[in-house]
């Protein structure tokens, strides 16, 4: 079963989100993890692509879009649909919807913006991940 980290950020930005789940991607590569970053939107799943490129100027994190022909190959894969590729072991969740369970995946991360209605909306997939069994933990930054 899956462990599931809820992030509770202390900013209420779309742009702290991006660069929390910049880092994670960058160490779960390091540590050999095959990352998928689900994003809401093909142009979200552009414009993490871009910033994986420029969160940090001395990093470099091997990513490509799902689209992308060499998908299967890459560590880090950015995509806009709850459709995880098969090698996956850790998904960072900045979609809409829950991440559905697989064989191999070891870890979720969802990030949970500073305001009501994100809190509210991280209910719901706290409840949805605990009736599945799943391993849960709450880190507020």
């Amino acid at each position: 079963m899956p462990k599931v980290n809820f992030y509770l950020l202390k900013q209420n930005a779309a742009e702290a989100r991006l660069a929390l789940a910049c880092r994670l991607a960058e160490q779960q590569s390091r540590t050999g993890q095959r990352v998928y970053i689900v994003t809401e939107s093909q142009e979200a799943a552009r414009e993490m692509d871009q910033l994986l490129w420029s969160f940090v100027p001395d990093s470099f994190v091997p990513h490509t879009l799902a689209t992308d022909d060499n998908a299967a190959k890459a560590p880090v894969v950015i995509g806009h649909t709850a459709a995880i590729p098969a090698a996956t072991t850790c998904v960072l969740n900045l979609g809409d919807l829950p991440v559905a369970d697989q064989a191999g995946l070891a870890a979720i991360a969802e990030f949970i913006l500073n305001d009501a209605e994100a809190k509210a909306d991280s209910r719901v997939r706290w409840n949805h991940y605990k009736q599945l069994g799943f391993e849960l933990q709450l880190h507020q930054l």
